[in-house]
Parts: C-alpha cells; structure tokens; sequence
C-alpha cells in the first residue's frame, strides 16, 4: 500500500523523470523515510518556514543549515499537492541517548501525526504506517556506520521501501555505503533541487505520460486535502 497508486495520494511521480530516486518501470508516490534531526526540524522551524517568517537569528546566522531548512520548506510546500509519503520508522522512538518521559512527549505526537497524513495519502486507514509496526527485518547492507541508531534507521528506511532517506547528517551523508535496494540518502536542500531540476512543481512535472503511466490522464487537482492537518499539527 506504501507505493500504491491512490486518489487520495494526488499526482506522484515516475522513474523516467527521476530515475535517480525511483526503481525502473515505477510510477508512484515518492517515499521518503525522515532521520530524526529533520523531524527535529519540522517541529522547531516549521511553522516559520510554511508562514514564510523570519528564522531566529541564531538560525539564520548559519548559512548551511538555512539553506537546508529553505529547502525543507520546498519540500513541504511540494508535500501539500503532490503525492511524497513522509514516513518515519520504529528507531525513531529510542533513538536518544536516553529515552525519556520528556523525549517521547515530544516525539511520539510528530510520529503519530504523519502517521495521520499518511493514512489520508493511502486512502485507508486499517493499514498502519512503518511506524507503527514492528521493527522491519533488514533486506539490505550499510557499511561505515558504527551499530547505532544512525545504521538501524537507514536500515529500516531501506527495508519499508523508502526511496530516499533524508537527513542532515553529514556522518550519514558522507560515509554510508547501502548494499541491497536502492535508496538515496540525501539532505532536504538535495532532495528539493533534484525534484526541481526534473521540473517538479506543485500542480504538474515529474510524471512521464507514457503508455501505461497511471497519470496520463489524471484529472484530479490536488489530492485528498485531509492529509495536510496531520504533519501541519506539528510545526510550532
């Protein structure tokens, strides 16, 4: 159901516009499994970000991570019509150094909430997302990462069929090796000039309208709009 064409989902994507993020022959949503520091990001900068506010100072004094907040925001603007299904996997909720009271307070609401989104996107609602489920048995390799949470939730991205994983972190970014399925491994800023150099835009682009291309003829403008209360819940 994760990849599954949808109504509900909205316009999605195909391999012969993104083959570097899609598997050959696919036509669907883009899956993107979300590290724990951009979920970090969401709930921290979020709202400033969709309200087109200024960021804090000492935000805005760090010119790299700006960038790759204002990419995120091209990201979530493009999340609000087209057919990306944010996930996150079980790691996420033991990942700290130590796992609180304080720290689930936290976490579990933004995990839960795009668990909400992704039920609209799917169009039902007896699935339960990746987060919700057990552990997913691995199907594939990463070398140079240490055991830890950075190496389970790249595993576990790969193994629920994500296409792209996508963090901030450089140790990720720069030393993981994946053996098995492809996934990318990216940052926001990447992701969101991949989707723009392929001209993805909100309401067209990133489609291939061959024969056999579920969106060819799709008249619908924008999918089910239901999705957006959940991830929206928890930007502050």
């Amino acid at each position: 159901m994760l990849h599954e064409v949808t109504e509900d989902g909205g316009l999605g994507f195909c391999h012969h516009v993104l083959p570097g993020l899609l598997p050959p022959g696919y036509h669907g949503p883009l899956v993107v499994a979300v590290d724990s520091n951009v979920l970090i990001d969401l709930q921290q900068h979020g709202a400033a970000l969709m309200n087109d506010e200024s960021l804090p100072d000492r935000v805005a004094a760090d010119i790299a991570y700006t960038n790759e907040l204002y990419g995120l925001a091209d990201l979530l603007n493009l999340w609000l019509l087209r057919d990306i299904r944010f996930v996150v996997t079980p790691r996420s909720k033991t990942d700290a150094k130590k796992v609180t009271e304080r720290f689930l307070e936290h976490r579990l609401p933004s995990i839960n909430a795009l668990a909400d989104s992704l039920a609209f996107q799917v169009g039902n609602w007896s699935v339960p997302a990746p987060s919700h489920g057990p552990s997913p048995t691995p199907v594939g390799e990463v070398t140079g990462l240490p055991d830890g949470a950075d190496r389970d939730l790249v595993l576990e991205a790969q193994a629920v069929g994500a296409h792209v994983f996508l963090t901030r972190d450089r140790l990720v970014l720069e030393r993981a090796e994946l053996a098995g399925p492809p996934m990318a491994l990216l940052p926001p800023q990447g992701l969101a000039a991949e989707l723009l150099a392929a001209g993805v835009q909100p309401l067209l682009g990133g489609t291939c309208g061959g024969d056999g291309c579920p969106y060819l003829d799709w008249g619908l403008p924008a999918p089910d709009m239901g999705k957006w209360g959940g991830l929206l819940s928890v930007l502050e």
